[in-house]
């Protein structure tokens, strides 16, 4: 997936996983249940980042998040594509 590298892609990453705690964990998977698996992979990926490097709690340091804890259903389903 292009975003632009470096940055631009821990950003992208950021503003997915805002989506997913916005939407929810069941609604988001509902969508990507519908993706291919090198689309799946891209937002795996996009997800990792944006865990690991977001500041969810604004606490000005990143917050270094896990898929695998933050939505395990989601990762169940990106695991099995």
């Amino acid at each position: 997936m292009g975003c632009g590298g470096g940055a631009g892609c821990y950003d992208l990453g950021f503003i997915v996983t805002q989506i997913i705690y916005r939407i929810g964990e069941n609604e988001f998977a509902s969508m990507v249940e519908k993706l291919g698996r090198e689309e799946t992979n891209s937002i795996e990926g996009l997800i990792r980042v944006g865990l690991e490097y977001g500041d969810h709690d604004k606490d000005g340091k990143m917050d270094d998040r896990r898929i695998e804890n933050e939505f395990p259903e989601l990762h169940k389903l990106l695991k099995s594509k």
